[in-house]
């Protein structure tokens, strides 16, 4: 009887130390989640038009009525030929304009899931065109988007002080 009571508990050890087959994930189904993955190609897209100065084709990625909110106090909800204009004069300002460790992340509606605007993290660097000194800039920014794929809204978050820094 003891020997068939430790062949029953060692069989029980030993069924429980098998590896559990885990069934493959499903493909990503979340409507929101398939926006989200292709505004994130137009951002990237539009991040890489502005990195290349290619102020012709910048623009396509935006609306016309696009609004943008810089970082800096008491600037917010401008318009886009504003923001032409500011971009225009970084472009001008800064070259070799990299965007490195660039993160994307969902962005979430009211309801705290996600609706498919995007939240960009990363580090701008770039050389001063008038110096010639490196410059660094952590960047934050979330893109709204239409139902079109086109961005309405950009508000951007980094303190302008790190473009003075010396690196």
């Amino acid at each position: 009887m003891k020997i068939a009571i430790f062949l029953f508990t060692a069989i029980l050890l030993l069924a429980s130390c098998q590896e559990k087959v885990k069934e493959p994930r499903a493909p990503m189904t979340d409507p929101n989640m398939v926006i989200f993955q292709k505004n994130v190609e137009t951002t990237k897209a539009f991040l890489e038009a502005f990195s290349n100065n290619d102020s012709l084709n910048f623009g396509q990625y935006v609306t016309d009525d696009f609004i943008w909110s810089p970082p800096s106090v008491g600037s917010d909800s401008l318009p886009r030929a504003t923001w032409e204009e500011a971009m225009k004069g970084f472009m001008k300002a800064y070259n070799n304009k990299e965007l490195t460790d660039a993160q994307y992340f969902a962005g979430l509606g009211e309801d705290q899931k996600p609706n498919g605007d995007v939240r960009v993290y990363g580090l701008w660097k770039s050389v001063n065109a008038e110096t010639g000194k490196d410059s660094r800039l952590k960047y934050y920014a979330v893109y709204f988007f239409n139902d079109e794929g086109k961005i309405t809204h950009q508000a951007e978050w980094y303190d302008t002080a790190d473009l003075t820094k010396e690196f």
